[in-house]
């Protein structure tokens, strides 16, 4: 594994020639840090991450991961985290890949799966033990980068030998039970997805957990279980990493942005930004 990984950070830096740097293989996305961050609070879409050199910190609500170089992490659901690199060096700089997840694959893989061994704590995000089994076909997949011309034929087919690896391995129950249609977790993501597209309207639990198809108690505890967060502390995130968003473009007034987002009162705006946030708004607005 460590000619793997060696190889990998040898084909890291001579493709990453920035913090983050999207690819042509599609869902590929390569980052590169030369020295330790603060934290970054942002949105995970599904996605496989691999970290080849340093350490990274993802912290979810109250729950702390941290991915050294004998891990991988799986993110199922739409997911805001806060983000930080702790090791890392101009000498050693942070190197990490990561691969969105497609549903329809997986969903294809799975179409067999009939039995779950952990229905009802799946989380939305884990990470388990690293193996050749990942490393190699992602190896194959970011080496396509080297020759352009034969992403289009062999993309597919690596990416598909991945995620199949991804189910059958150490967090295949997670990923198996996001692929299944009537599953808590599948649920769990159909109402995250409308959420994330629905932000600035006004919800409710008894409107999600129709949604989901289950009834109110059961929608909250496996909610919470997946995210480690309510539904509406949920919403509360995606508003405020929107408006965060919104502020640093610097293109309107924050009692604007703050109604855009949902917010009928400004006060209860400044009061949860700064919470989140640890800074009022206005520090924000073009910085």
């Amino acid at each position: 594994m460590k000619t793997t990984r060696r190889s990998l950070i040898e084909l890291m830096h001579f493709h990453c020639t920035a913090p983050k740097q999207k690819t042509l293989v599609p869902g590929l996305t390569l980052f590169r840090s030369d020295a330790p961050t603060e934290p970054v609070r942002s949105l995970y879409d599904p996605r496989l991450c691999v970290v080849l050199q340093g350490r990274k910190e993802l912290i979810l609500d109250r729950q702390r991961i941290e991915i050294g170089l004998s891990d991988y992490l799986v993110v199922v659901l739409d997911l805001p985290v806060t983000a930080r690199i702790v090791e890392a060096s101009p000498g050693q700089p942070h190197y990490a890949i990561t691969l969105d997840l497609d549903p329809a694959i997986i969903a294809e893989l799975v179409a067999d799966k009939k039995e779950l061994r952990s229905v009802a704590k799946t989380k939305g995000a884990a990470i388990a033990g690293l193996t050749l089994d990942i490393l190699e076909p992602l190896e194959r997949l970011v080496r396509l980068l080297d020759r352009p011309t034969d992403i289009e034929t062999l993309a597919p087919l690596v990416r598909r030998e991945l995620f199949y690896k991804l189910v059958q391995g150490s967090l295949g129950d997670m990923v198996v039970e996001s692929g299944i249609g009537g599953s808590r977790l599948s649920r769990i993501a159909r109402t995250t997805a409308w959420i994330k597209a629905n932000f600035d309207q006004p919800v409710d639990i008894a409107t999600l957990a129709d949604i989901a198809g289950m009834s109110q108690t059961s929608y909250y505890r496996a909610f919470k279980a997946a995210t480690t967060m309510s539904p509406l502390q949920f919403r509360t995130r995606l508003r405020l990493h929107e408006a965060r968003r919104r502020l640093q473009l610097g293109v309107d007034k924050i009692g604007s942005i703050a109604f855009a987002v949902g917010y009928e009162n400004q006060s209860q705006f400044n009061r949860e930004y700064r919470k989140l946030f640890g800074r009022p708004p206005g520090v924000d607005l073009s910085r």
